[in-house]
């Protein structure tokens, strides 16, 4: 019967048990490993829901087609496995329920219910970051909407090369200035100096 149940629980997500709970099938979705550059599978576990729930019709037709017996059967049948399933808890006895869990009686009479994780058949599949140089996005900022190479302009300023084309200019104004000051001194400050000599 454990192995009919957990196909009707990995099919219908779910398995009322009377007088014992709700097993419920949960998914852990897919994980991404960066250490290992990979995203891991899928995985599953069952929880238990302490609920005074009854199993519906739909349940009892799908077991007595499991079981291949009719209806009524396969009433009786679920039911004196649920009974012997309590009496083992109330008498103390630890159930593994392969590839469900573990199943015991608490202190306070609740049902203490350890579940067994499980991955799919699945393997990690490897996971490479790309990085795109150069590639432009709009980006929202504040309430403006602005492209990423905008962003990337007003967040890392370009450093501009400074240009010195005006050092040779400079150094020839100097010079020239430098000469007239010695011409004037050894030559003297008048007019015959810096004029023309030669009559009109």
């Amino acid at each position: 019967m454990y192995s009919e149940l957990y196909r009707y629980l990995i099919t219908h997500n779910q398995l009322i048990l009377p007088g014992i709970g709700v097993l419920s099938l949960n998914r852990k979705s897919a994980e991404s490993d960066f250490v290992h550059r990979q995203i891991l599978p899928s995985s599953y576990s069952v929880s238990l829901e302490e609920t005074n729930e009854q199993p519906t019709t739909n349940f009892y037709k799908w077991l007595s087609s499991a079981f291949s017996i009719s209806d009524k059967d396969a009433i009786i049948r679920f039911n004196d496995f649920v009974f012997g399933l309590k009496k083992q808890l109330n008498e103390g006895a630890i159930i593994n329920w392969d590839k469900i869990g573990i199943l015991k009686n608490g202190l306070s009479g609740t049902i203490n219910f350890k579940a067994e994780e499980y991955a799919t058949d699945e393997t990690p599949v490897t996971a490479e970051k790309v990085i795109r140089e150069n590639t432009e996005h709009k980006i929202l900022v504040g309430e403006e909407e602005k492209s990423s190479l905008e962003m990337g302009q007003i967040l890392n300023p370009s450093i501009t090369k400074k240009s010195y084309w005006w050092i040779a200019p400079l150094i020839l104004i100097v010079l020239s200035l430098v000469f007239i000051v010695w011409y004037w001194s050894n030559n003297g400050f008048v007019t015959n100096t810096v004029g023309n000599n030669a009559p009109l």
